[in-house]
């Protein structure tokens, strides 16, 4: 439940973000999106031939031509900057040799990124070269072979999650009162206590939310939302009370504001981005807001860690899997075992059952 009585964080002016991209050079010569067709004079035809085999590429093959709009700005994102660093390297893109993937690889590991996302930048930077030897521009795939590395740490031993007492001083603290602060309360309540995605809350629109039927009635005809998840996969989220009464206040503050109520159900507020889709890296600042100040936010504690919470929340106090692995919106009971293990690992630490341990002075 959300606590009035505590006293509450007043959010702050948002700061900026970094981005967890290796620092390149911006070369104007390559366009924000691969598929724009007039690039500049000075980047070679040759590069001009693969970005286009990787446009028809991407039409065809990711996601058995039907990738989302996310998946597909991604893919772009990332050969972008690929080509970048080639450019910058003095390297042709469509002359690259295994060796300038894995020098790309070293510098990618030297900026700390991790083994998981050094692996998405290769994979993607391999289905590139995927399309170039498909519509025979190469004769051989470069980054064949070449990998992010191997992280032999269990699955359930990355799970980062907050503490039950550390969920519920982030609950107790989120305020009320203006459009902003409702904002925030929604947000973090539906991704803490319902485990949504960041993208999945970027997501919602208003035509997504379902109002209960009526309020005496709650338990059997709950409110619910439209979730619409990786690979554009849907799945239907009840609400509880409180998570519904922090939307519907956040939905009322839309009203009083003269916001629509139609598209996007989570927006920016402000003078110059008020009203507009709040963004992925928005949402980040939002949840960061308010684990700064409760000394909670450290490395890995964002958004997603949000999720983990709810999910290890949920194990520890007796859901079945079958239906945990349903609310997140996993495709295969594996995905979702690994809370079960983390919990039962701390839950049955060896070390616990073992009889006395060392003993100490009155003074240590």
């Amino acid at each position: 439940m959300l606590s009035p009585h505590l006293t509450p964080i007043k959010p702050d002016a948002p700061q900026t973000e970094p981005v967890d991209e290796p620092s390149l050079e911006r070369l104007e010569a390559l366009p924000a999106d691969p598929r724009e067709q007039a690039l500049s004079p000075n980047v070679a035809l040759s590069t001009r031939d693969l970005l286009q085999a990787f446009a028809r590429f991407m039409e065809t093959d990711i996601a058995f031509g039907d990738a989302t709009e996310d998946t597909v700005r991604a893919y772009y994102r990332e050969v972008k900057l690929w080509v970048q660093w080639c450019l910058a390297q003095g390297t042709d893109p469509a002359r690259a040799v295994r060796g300038d993937i894995e020098e790309y690889r070293r510098q990618l590991r030297e900026g700390g990124l991790s083994v998981a996302t050094r692996s998405h930048k290769l994979s993607i930077v391999r289905r590139f070269y995927d399309a170039a030897v498909r519509h025979d521009l190469m004769a051989a795939n470069p980054a064949s072979g070449v990998r992010g590395g191997k992280d032999l740490t269990p699955p359930e031993e990355r799970v980062v999650a907050l503490t039950e007492n550390a969920l519920a001083r982030l609950l107790a603290a989120l305020p009320g009162g203006d459009l902003k602060a409702t904002r925030d309360r929604a947000i973090i309540s539906l991704m803490a206590i319902h485990g949504l995605r960041r993208v999945e809350a970027h997501r919602l629109d208003h035509e997504h939310v379902t109002w209960p039927d009526s309020e005496v009635d709650f338990e059997s005809a709950p409110a619910r939302l439209l979730v619409h998840g990786k690979g554009k996969k849907q799945r239907t989220i009840y609400l509880r009370r409180d998570t519904w009464r922090a939307l519907r206040v956040y939905i009322e503050a839309k009203v009083k504001k003269g916001l629509p109520l139609t598209g996007a159900l989570f927006v920016a507020v402000g003078n110059f981005a008020g009203g507009n889709r709040l963004s992925r890296n928005g949402l980040n600042l939002v949840v960061d807001r308010y684990l700064e100040p409760l000394a909670l936010k450290r490395d890995g504690v964002s958004c997603h860690a949000l999720r983990h919470t709810h999910a290890t929340e949920a194990v520890k106090n007796g859901v079945p899997i079958e239906h945990l692995r349903d609310e997140m919106g996993h495709a295969h009971i594996e995905t979702t075992s690994r809370y079960v293990r983390a919990v039962g690992r701390l839950k049955n630490n060896p070390a616990n059952f073992i009889g006395p341990g060392p003993s100490f002075g009155e003074d240590e």
